[in-house]
């Protein structure tokens, strides 16, 4: 019913990351989904069905060009998808911001945070009451804590 996996929001943007990825060389789909994958860590592994609409889109608006080789589509970027690029670079920019910072606090939390929220939200109706106040009253103090640090932008506490 829930699904806690960490994500990435990047709707309206995943168009400049596939050029981006596109940029330096030709790729075929699966390799497109790979690179993002490995881009935005490997808890991330964007959908064919978001890759390969995004790519007919691109290849619709004369940003890339595709090519049968061995059986597979492979995709190559365009002077116009260049010029898309280089005048949405600040977008671009942002978006290499914001999955550095996906990735950081990924990291930050540790691999055990997503599945332990996800077990928590998984298990809660089987917990006690004094279990689930303990909760509320751990997180009212966790919320409270980060609110204290972003208003004030003080990160070392």
């Amino acid at each position: 019913m829930y699904d806690v996996k960490p994500r990435f929001r990047i709707r309206g943007l995943f168009k400049y990351l596939v050029l981006y990825l596109l940029k330096d060389e030709p790729l075929h789909g699966y390799e497109v989904m790979q690179r993002v994958s490995k881009l935005l860590g490997e808890e991330y592994e964007p959908s064919p069905g978001i890759v390969y609409p995004t790519l007919q889109l691109l290849e619709d608006m004369d940003c890339v060009v595709s090519e049968k080789i061995n059986r597979k589509t492979v995709y190559h970027i365009t002077e116009k998808g260049r010029r898309i690029l280089e005048e949405h670079k600040d977008k671009i920019d942002l978006l290499m911001q914001r999955i550095r910072a996906f990735k950081e606090f990924h990291a930050m939390v540790g691999p055990e945070f997503f599945p332990l929220m996800k077990e928590l939200i998984t298990s809660y109706n089987s917990l006690s009451e004094e279990e689930k106040e303990r909760i509320r009253s751990t997180f009212r103090d966790f919320i409270r804590e980060l609110r204290s640090i972003l208003d004030k932008g003080d990160l070392d506490g």
